[in-house]
């Protein structure tokens, strides 16, 4: 009998063999076992199918793209390999807690109307200096609100991240998957979406089940948080006009989103001011 999956779990990476070894690891030690781990490789030129080739779970499927397309083509080209009717994804430099499936689970069992659950992430962020001196800056759990509503998803205060959710595969493949064009926020965008087709469709866990930790390197902060902007803008644009925008304050950047001031707010974090 052909193994049938509850979940297909989908891991797109690049260049990241040096650390893609832990979020492996940490879909195969799930205390819920009837998943399927799709890896999509990005067209890495480092060592990620070596690493990937060391596991021998027969739940784990390898999949190498010709050239690197981008997060959101290889997260739709695992969607087209998944077998399961539930899809949740893990990114290279994220790490599950043992029961985020066993949870994602009971949830979708108690709530069969739910298009997307999504949970709490612990999340940490150290800057690189401009010496190369790494500095933590935050340590905390995202999403800390008690309730989700949509306004607060439409005004970005509150974010349901990629690693973070498990949604229904038929209805997002309805809704087109994810958007190849959209670079950054690509997660956001596409539950702004879903919340349109089913506004009733969420279910929000108020615990974290993952660990996520975010480098950012000063030197390259201008460029990365240009590209930041400018998919932002890419995002209003795709959906001005919708009622829930009103009022939201993320489109057009203000002056302290800007590189410098969001690098001046980490700082302050650090030093308790």
């Amino acid at each position: 009998m052909q193994f049938k999956p509850t979940f297909s779990v989908i891991t797109a990476t690049y260049n990241r063999g040096y650390i893609l070894w832990r979020a492996i690891q940490s879909v195969l030690a799930q205390t819920f076992p009837f998943f399927e781990l799709i890896v999509v490789d990005d067209g890495s030129r480092d060592n990620t199918e070596q690493v990937v080739k060391v596991f021998t779970d027969p739940r784990l499927r390898y999949f190498k793209l010709p050239k690197n397309q981008g997060p959101s083509a290889a997260r739709n080209f695992g969607l087209k390999k998944a077998k399961a009717d539930l899809v949740a994804y893990l990114d290279s430099d994220n790490v599950w807690h043992a029961d985020f499936l066993e949870t994602m689970h009971r949830a979708f069992k108690k709530h069969p109307d739910k298009v997307l659950v999504f949970c709490k992430k612990n999340y940490r962020l150290t800057l690189i200096e401009e010496d190369g001196k790494e500095t933590p800056v935050r340590d905390e759990i995202t999403n800390h609100r008690k309730y989700f509503d949509l306004k607060r998803l439409w005004h970005r205060r509150i974010i349901i991240d990629t690693n973070s959710m498990c949604h229904k595969r038929k209805e997002i493949i309805r809704l087109g998957g994810w958007d190849e064009k959209i670079k950054f926020w690509e997660d956001w965008e596409l539950t702004l979406r879903i919340s349109k087709k089913y506004p009733k469709g969420f279910l929000y866990l108020n615990r974290a089940l993952l660990d996520y930790e975010q480098k950012i390197d000063l030197k390259k902060a201008h460029r990365v948080f240009a590209l930041w902007e400018q998919e932002e803008k890419k995002i209003f644009l795709k959906h001005q006009g919708h009622p829930l925008l009103e009022g939201q304050q993320w489109f057009p950047p203000t002056q302290n989103k800007s590189t410098l001031g969001v690098v001046e707010y980490l700082r302050r974090k650090k030093d308790g001011r």
